[in-house]
């Protein structure tokens, strides 16, 4: 039976659900990647193969075959590289409990197993909620601001060991940045209060900004000397 487990693909800034399918199979010692993967996707075969190694898996005589769907989607970067990893891993049953649907990988990894941050995991966090995922495993990235996710559980792992442990109950030992609700709610108010009442002066600027955040509206500001 293929194994499922889903990441977030970008078309620019706007992210798109990927699920990653795999399946072992007897035959040639290999590893095959479709899905109109570019260069850079099809360089996880190794870092996938790598992390495998790291339970032990053998994979002698085996033939791995992921698809990244929709496979009329083109998929880069190494975002996808958690999510294959974990499809694979539950393939050959190092997972014992199902991959929840409503649940997210990204992340690249490194040889030796650990999760290291790639580029655009922030669009394809700010995406995940409307592409109806709950939950998402990512590496650490001080970037990027995951206390400010409303309605989305970020766990953040450093190695995919971790991730194993997290899916089947364990507890992962604490990490700053794995916050509670409460804790977020707690971080938020505790942050100094200011607003646009401190600003002295300025009341055409301030007017322009309060109507662009009313509206989500872009804006760009430019200061010129006389």
């Amino acid at each position: 039976m293929t194994v499922k487990a889903f990441s977030i693909g970008l078309k620019g800034l706007e992210g798109y659900l990927v699920q990653a399918e795999a399946r072992i199979k007897p035959g040639t010692e290999s590893m095959v990647i479709v899905g109109l993967p570019d260069a850079s996707v099809k360089e996880s075969r190794e870092r996938v193969l790598a992390a495998l190694g790291h339970f032990d898996v053998d994979v002698t005589d085996k033939k791995i075959v992921v698809n990244l769907s929709p496979s009329e989607q083109k998929k880069n970067g190494p975002l996808f590289d958690l999510a294959i990893a974990i499809a694979a891993l539950k393939e050959v049953n190092m997972i014992k409990v199902p991959i929840p649907t409503d649940t997210g990988f990204i992340g690249a990894l490194s040889l030796d197993g650990m999760i290291v941050k790639a580029e655009g995991m922030l669009p394809a966090l700010i995406s995940a909620k409307g592409l109806g995922l709950k939950k998402i495993y990512l590496p650490y990235d001080a970037t990027i601001p995951i206390q400010m996710l409303i309605d989305l559980e970020c766990v953040v792992v450093q190695h995919i060991e971790e991730v194993v442990q997290h899916l089947e109950g364990q507890e992962l030992l604490t990490f700053p940045h794995n916050l509670t609700s409460n804790d977020q709610m707690l971080q938020l108010t505790d942050l100094p209060q200011k607003d646009f009442r401190h600003v002295i002066g300025h009341d055409q600027a301030k007017r322009a900004l309060e109507i662009a955040a009313a509206g989500e509206h872009n804006v760009l500001m430019s200061v010129f000397g006389k």
